[in-house]
């Protein structure tokens, strides 16, 4: 069964799941420095599992349930509010 492939897990999440998550946190009312502090947060964290596996320190048992979440990330933040960033940063609203 393929999973996602962690060791682009760093990539990935820095350029789709860490701004989706923040935005998506701006619609449920995290404003200001909250923002900033989340998704620095979230770098840290998915760039750090990202050198932990790729330096062996995650169990192989825990490697097929981090692909679900992140591919679970992914897809939740795509079907609910992509459409709104890439409106935002090419002007077109349809």
């Amino acid at each position: 069964m393929p999973t996602f492939d962690l060791s682009v897990l760093g990539e990935y999440a820095l350029l789709l799941l860490v701004p989706g998550i923040v935005e998506t946190a701006k619609k449920f009312g995290l404003s200001g420095n909250w923002n900033l502090g989340l998704s620095l947060a979230l770098g840290v964290v998915f760039a750090g599992l990202a050198q932990a596996n790729a330096q062996g320190l995650v169990p192989e048992a825990a490697l097929p349930w981090i692909s679900v979440v992140v591919v679970g990330l992914g897809g939740a933040l795509g079907v609910s509010g992509y459409y709104d960033i890439f409106k935002k940063f090419t002007g077109n609203g349809g």
